[in-house]
C-alpha cells in the first residue's frame, strides 16, 4: 500500500486532471455576453490596458493552480507564517452514507480538502489583477489617517481573519487594541497597530514618508456590526411597515453603537501630518445575510412569500438610506461596499468550482426550493425565510445607489470644481464567489461561511487591486 503522503498527492493530482479533462478548453468556451449585473462578457478582445478594470476583474473563471499543491507540507511552505498558526485543513465533505453528519475535522481527509479548495486561482477574462504586495498595501494604509476599516457580520470577520494572516505572512507584526485607542475594550472592535520598533515597521514607515505619530493609530480595524443599524432604527422602519410597537426584542445582533462617529474620527486628517498622510481612509462595508424574514420576525405575515420579501426589500432600502445619509458627508473617505456573497444549497455535492459564471448562474437558480428540499415539515418554511435569494437583489440595490452617488459627485465637481464628502465604490465579488460551491466551511452543515483562506484571499486581492486603481486614477483627485 502507498504511504499516506503519496496517496494524498495522487488524490489531489487526479482530482485536478479529472476537472481539466471534464471541462471545455478555455478557447472553446462560448463567448459570453458582457453583463455588469452578472459579471459575464462577450466579444472577447485584447484588453487595452494590462490591469483589469473593476467590472472586468469581477468577470472571469477559476483556473487550476499551476503547479498544484500535492501535500499539506507544500501548501504550508507556500503560506509559511512565523506570526500566526498554519492552515491545517478544511472540514471534509461528509460521507453520503452518514448524511449530514460531520466527520472528523482532523486528519488526512481534511488536509485533502484544503488542497482541493486552495488549488484554484481566479483569472479575469480581461486584463490581470495586480500582484499582491503586503508591504505596498501597508504603505498605502499608513498614508491615510484611518487605514482600512472593515464593518459587517461574521463573514466579514472571516475576511478580516484571512487578511490578518496575509499581513502576518509578510512578517508585518501588530499590537492589538492598545489602551489609548477609542473602544479598545469593546468586544466587537479589533484594532491593529504596527509594532513601532519592529524592523519591518521602520521600513514601511520610511517608504510611506509619514511621521512617527501615524503609528499611534490603527492600520486595520474590524467592527463587527451585523445590521449596520440598531434596535431603535429597525423598530422605526418595521413599524412603518406594520410591525407592532409591543414586539418583544429578543435579537442578539452584534453591534458597535456609534460606529459612524468612529469612522468619521478615524478618517479626520491630523494637522501635524498634513502633506504626508494624504490618502483616503478606506471603509470596506457589508450588510448581508441577516436582512431576512428569519431575522426581521417583527414584520407581520402576508399572504405570499413574494409580498413578505417585498417588505424585507423595503426595510433594506430604508436602512441603506439611513447609512448613506450618516456617512456620505465624511471627507477623505473611500467607501467600498462589498457585495454579499452567495450561499450554495447542498454545497456538499460540489468538489470543484463551476467552470464559469454562466454555468454557475444556471446551476444556482431556484435557491429556496433547493434549500427546502433538504428538510422536512416546518423546517422547510424556516429555510425559506433565510431569504438567500434576496442577496443578489440587495446587492443590486447597492450597485444602483452607488452609481447614483458617484454620478451626483461628478456633477457637483463639474459645477463647482470640487466635491466634498465620501467617495463610494461597489466591490463586485458575486460571480467570483458564486462559482465556488466547493469552498464553504462545513459542507452539509454550513454552506454560507467559507473555508479559510480560499475565496477570502481573492476578496483581499480584489480590494487591493481596486485601491491601486483608484490611487493612479485622476478622475477624482
Amino acid at each position: 500500500m502507498l504511504p499516506s503522503s503519496a496517496r494524498l498527492a495522487l488524490i489531489v493530482t487526479l482530482g485536478g486532471f479529472l476537472y481539466l479533462f471534464s471541462s471545455p478548453a478555455p478557447q472553446r468556451l462560448p463567448r459570453p455576453v458582457r453583463n455588469l449585473r452578472h459579471g459575464e462578457i462577450e466579444n472577447v478582445t485584447i484588453p487595452k490596458e494590462d490591469w483589469c478594470q473593476p467590472d472586468e476583474c469581477a468577470s472571469g473563471r477559476w483556473e487550476p493552480r499551476r503547479p498544484p499543491f500535492t501535500s499539506l507540507e507544500q501548501f504550508q511552505e507556500a503560506y509559511a507564517n512565523r506570526l500566526d498558526f498554519l492552515w491545517k485543513g478544511c472540514s471534509a465533505i461528509p460521507d453520503p452514507e452518514l448524511g449530514a453528519k460531520k466527520i472528523s475535522t482532523k486528519g488526512s481527509v481534511d488536509e485533502i480538502r484544503l488542497m482541493q479548495v486552495m488549488n484554484w486561482t481566479w483569472t479575469p477574462h480581461f486584463g490581470k489583477l495586480r500582484k499582491w504586495d503586503a508591504e505596498e498595501f501597508m504603505v498605502r494604509l499608513l498614508k491615510s489617517p484611518g487605514g482600512l476599516i472593515l464593518i459587517g457580520d461574521s463573514i466579514t470577520q472571516q475576511h478580516n481573519h484571512a487578511l490578518g494572516y496575509l499581513l502576518n505572512q509578510a512578517n508585518l507584526d501588530f499590537d492589538r487594541n492598545s489602551p489609548h485607542l477609542p473602544m479598545y475594550d469593546h468586544k466587537n472592535v479589533r484594532q491593529l497597530l504596527l509594532k513601532p520598533h519592529d524592523p519591518l515597521t521602520r521600513k514601511v514607515l520610511e517608504r510611506a514618508g509619514v511621521p512617527e505619530s501615524r503609528l499611534e493609530r490603527p492600520v486595520v480595524t474590524m467592527l463587527e456590526e451585523h445590521m449596520l443599524i440598531g434596535q431603535r432604527d429597525i423598530r422605526a422602519i418595521t413599524e412603518r411597515l406594520g410591525a407592532s410597537k409591543d414586539y418583544h426584542w429578543y435579537h442578539d445582533f452584534q453591534r458597535v453603537p456609534g460606529w459612524e462617529k468612529y469612522v468619521a474620527d478615524a478618517a479626520k486628517p491630523r494637522p501635524e501630518e498634513e502633506g504626508t498622510v494624504t490618502e483616503d481612509s478606506i471603509l470596506l462595508m457589508n450588510a448581508g445575510a441577516h436582512w431576512s424574514r428569519h431575522e426581521l420576525a417583527m414584520l407581520p405575515p402576508r399572504p405570499t412569500d413574494k409580498q413578505e420579501q417585498a417588505r424585507v426589500k423595503e426595510t433594506y432600502k430604508q436602512m441603506m438610506k439611513l447609512i448613506i445619509g450618516r456617512i456620505s458627508h465624511i471627507d477623505r473617505l473611500s467607501i467600498f461596499y462589498r457585495s454579499t456573497a452567495p450561499g450554495h444549497p447542498v454545497c456538499e455535492r460540489s468538489a470543484n468550482p463551476y467552470r464559469n459564471g454562466i454555468v454557475a448562474r444556471e446551476a444556482e437558480m431556484d435557491i429556496t426550493p433547493r434549500l427546502k428540499a433538504q428538510v422536512e415539515g416546518e423546517v422547510k418554511q424556516q429555510r425559506a425565510r433565510w431569504d438567500w435569494d434576496l442577496f443578489e437583489v440587495h446587492n443590486e440595490l447597492w450597485r444602483k445607489a452607488i452609481d447614483g452617488l458617484m454620478r451626483e459627485r461628478a456633477w457637483r465637481r463639474s459645477r463647482t470644481g470640487r466635491a466634498r464628502g465620501a467617495k463610494w465604490y461597489y466591490l463586485d465579488l458575486w460571480s467570483l464567489s458564486l462559482q465556488r460551491p466547493d469552498a464553504h466551511s462545513e459542507p452539509g452543515i454550513d454552506c454560507l461561511h467559507w473555508c479559510l483562506p480560499s475565496v477570502l484571499n481573492e476578496w483581499t486581492l480584489h480590494l487591493y487591486h481596486n485601491v491601486f486603481l483608484k490611487s493612479i486614477s485622476k478622475e477624482d483627485d
